[in-house]
């Protein structure tokens, strides 16, 4: 269960940041859609490794 949901959540996150490069490529970094993209990717990430953390206590993210 918890793997299918991290790796359901890692292609979302992989996704998000094809979609965010392309966007951002084609309509620049200060357009709402890139923002409401980076805005989606940030939340996902944190969700990430919050699911880490509670697999493992003693991983130390990126954000630590």
């Amino acid at each position: 269960m918890i793997l299918k949901t991290v790796l359901e959540l890692s292609k979302m996150i992989n996704g998000q940041r094809q979609d965010m490069y392309v966007l951002t490529k084609n309509k620049g970094t200060a357009h709402p859609e890139v923002i409401k993209i980076s805005q989606q990717l940030d939340e996902d990430i944190i969700r990430l490794q919050n699911i880490i953390d509670e697999i493992n206590p003693h991983h130390q993210t990126l954000t630590r």
